[in-house]
């Protein structure tokens, strides 16, 4: 297919000092976007500088409203499909401050997409918010060679049916926390009254076990990591007449026990580290402590 789409266009103004994040805008991203299908009016809108109240900001005990605006929100019929965020050629899409606030917009709870994309002139690079690295990535002088790619992951048409993972398969709490730029791994995180109702051995020392949250309005998987030393205190836990059934289940396949009922701990974790799976990135929080509940205490992290 030829679509002559920057035929026109000298890729040598990029490095003009009048050309800034506006141009990209206009010259090239909004050209894109009108080839995909995408109008600003129709069934495939385009949406620009919706602002969003930033859900993550509370000052003191007061909350405070602060507006975070995507460049653009692409809507397929009554839904937000993807995020854009368009950037200064000089700026990077890639291992960045850039990549954080998009992921935000993406996540933000009035939105709430699957993927979301920066370009900056020179390239053109789109995530999805289970994964790490970048899903696919393009310079815009290649848009010629990789529109059937381009149009099988972004166009209106297909946009929402693209599915890299199961569909019951929540995105990972961990790798949430890292995308927001929470990247220290010596950070303390404190989870309470986490309802334990499976334990998984992985390997001769190491054990999993995890449970889904609510964070912000959206529903994650939190996945908890930690070794013999852990499993003998968090064990110490559950009601006495499952410890034994705990133990004989982990050293016998298939190395898993179903705990019913479930019994509830507090946790002390740290961020773990990157994990590729079949289906997405994981970042496991890694078990400092288990402790028992203290009456009352209210289910928070």
């Amino acid at each position: 297919m030829s679509l002559n789409l920057f035929k026109n266009f000298d890729f040598n103004l990029l490095d003009s000092a009048n050309f800034k994040e506006d141009s990209v805008r206009e010259e090239l991203i909004t050209p894109l976007l009108h080839a995909l299908g995408y109008k600003a009016r129709g069934e495939f809108q385009i949406l620009r500088s919706v602002p969003l109240v930033h859900p993550f900001v509370k000052i003191g005990v007061q909350k405070k409203k602060i507006n975070i605006i995507p460049d653009y929100l692409l809507k397929v019929k009554n839904y937000y499909a993807w995020v854009l965020d368009a950037k200064h050629p000089n700026e990077k899409i890639v291992n960045d401050t850039n990549v954080e606030q998009a992921y935000s917009y993406a996540i933000h709870p009035d939105v709430r997409v699957k993927l979301y994309a920066l370009c900056n002139g020179r390239d053109f690079v789109v995530f999805h918010i289970n994964r790490f690295e970048p899903i696919f990535q393009f310079a815009l002088q290649d848009v010629e060679s990789k529109w059937t790619e381009i149009e099988k992951l972004l166009s209106p048409y297909s946009v929402l049916g693209y599915q890299p993972k199961p569909k019951n398969l929540y995105p990972d709490y961990g790798l949430h926390l890292y995308k927001l730029g929470y990247v220290d791994q010596k950070v303390l995180h404190f989870f309470y009254e986490v309802p334990i109702d499976h334990i998984i051995r992985v390997d001769g020392d190491t054990f999993i076990t995890g449970s889904n949250i609510v964070n912000d309005g959206a529903e994650f998987a939190l996945s908890f990591d930690f070794d013999t030393e852990k499993l003998i205190e968090i064990v110490k836990l559950a009601p006495e007449s499952q410890q034994d059934d705990i133990l004989k289940g982990l050293v016998q396949q298939p190395f898993k026990v179903d705990i019913i009922p479930p019994f509830s701990v507090n946790i002390t974790a740290q961020l773990g580290s990157l994990t590729q799976t079949k289906y997405e990135d994981i970042m496991p929080m890694i078990v400092k402590n288990f402790n028992k509940p203290s009456p009352g205490e209210s289910k928070i992290m």
